[in-house]
């Protein structure tokens, strides 16, 4: 069975389970299933795990993440992009490098963020967007995320193009609007692109019905960038890690919070972190061979 990940350059109008089903028919797999949703009117790259290595996505999943999108002022749409309809117009006023690189500057760091009417999101056991569609009101929740970094691109035309690298859950088109209010104007977006996550960059990425088996990354090198593997020889420790027990603290010199456990033949085991209990706990029990 084929194991391993893909590096997608999302086009637009795809949905992310899009990408999914045709990488399910391509290459007749059982599981798959993708890391960081792209809304379809978004392109970039999608991390797209095919069989054994889905269960290893949400150890991507909180990795920061890098996007390029345009910010038209003056206009707000239901959606917070291009795909919504306008609701509200407002003047744009004079504005200055400066005064964007200002406000790029207050929303560096953790910041709240009011998660999207048009979400997948769920509030009360329904998703978001089926209130929206129902015109039903809801209080909209607050989640926090990081702004590690907000680059300014261009600006012009009342279209502020910029970069940023933010964490997991955040949502772009929310934090385009946050930028048009601190601008003392509206705002949506007309653009988007994910550019990067850790060291993969769109660049390295194909188009969904470009990919072959050629281009299956064997999971171990994607998990390798997340996390250490330890090799576990003894017979006794490694027979517990296949069966997802309880490891000792004294396997290994040193206190390690998240590590991958692998036999002496390269075959990687199963996912373990630090527990305060005094012992390392397996949070993936997953078997899988360097293929």
């Amino acid at each position: 069975m084929k194991n391993g990940f893909l590096l997608i350059d999302k086009e637009i109008d795809f949905t992310s389970r899009d990408v999914c089903n045709i990488v399910s028919k391509r290459f007749n797999a059982r599981k798959v299933g993708h890391s960081g949703t792209l809304d379809p009117f978004a392109t970039g790259l999608l991390i797209v795990g095919i069989n054994g290595a889905t269960k290893t996505l949400s150890f991507l999943e909180s990795q920061f993440k890098t996007y390029e999108a345009s910010l038209l002022l003056g206009s707000k749409t239901d959606s917070g992009d291009l795909s919504g309809q306008t609701v509200e117009t407002a003047p744009v006023p004079s504005i200055e490098i400066k005064d964007i690189k200002e406000v790029f500057s207050s929303l560096e760091g953790r910041i709240e963020q009011e998660v999207p009417l048009i979400s997948a999101v769920r509030v009360k056991g329904k998703r978001l967007y089926e209130y929206a569609r129902e015109n039903e009101e809801v209080e909209l929740p607050t989640r926090s995320i990081d702004v590690l970094k907000l680059e300014l691109i261009s600006f012009k035309d009342n279209v502020l193009t910029f970069k940023a690298v933010v964490s997991k859950g955040t949502y772009i088109r929310a934090l385009g609007e946050t930028i048009a209010e601190k601008l003392n104007t509206l705002g949506h977006l007309i653009y988007l692109r994910r550019t990067k996550i850790l060291d993969m960059d769109v660049s390295m990425a194909k188009k969904v019905k470009e990919v072959d088996e050629n281009d299956l990354i064997p999971t171990c090198d994607i998990l390798r960038k997340v996390m250490p593997v330890k090799v576990i020889t003894h017979k006794e420790n490694l027979k517990k890690a296949q069966h997802g027990g309880k490891l000792s603290l004294k396997i290994f010199e040193e206190k390690i919070p998240l590590f991958c456990v692998s036999d002496d033949n390269n075959n990687y085991i199963a996912i373990y972190e630090y527990c305060d209990l005094g012992y390392y706990k397996c949070v993936r029990g997953y078997c899988f061979e360097n293929h």
